[in-house]
């Protein structure tokens, strides 16, 4: 069976439908950037290429459903407290910053 080859990486078209629908909670700073692309460990900052702030699981799941029709990687990034580098956006991508996701909806 052949294999479908997919590129991953920054989309602009991506980008562009991120933020028609997002607006300012799409980040496109090189300073926002640089600061998601880092977490406490010792490895460099990775930057993505955009930073999108839902305040909905919605959003969430939109903005997901984005980057995965662009085939453009996801970067979830809630406090950036882990020690392995794992926030750094090594092929590009969106990071969705988690910090206003802040409620308790069920238990």
């Amino acid at each position: 069976m052949a294999q479908q080859a997919y590129e991953y990486g920054p989309s602009q078209a991506a980008i562009d439908q991120l933020v028609t629908r997002f607006g300012d909670q799409v980040s496109l700073s090189s300073s926002v950037r640089e600061r998601f692309g880092k977490d406490e460990s010792f490895h460099p900052s990775v930057p993505p290429d955009a930073v999108v702030t839902p305040n909905s699981t919605e959003e969430v799941s939109e903005i997901v459903t984005i980057c995965a029709h662009h085939h453009v990687p996801v970067i979830p990034y809630g406090t950036g407290t882990a020690l392995e580098g794992h926030v750094g956006a090594l092929y590009g991508g969106v990071c969705i910053n988690m910090m206003e996701m802040n409620q308790v909806l069920e238990v």
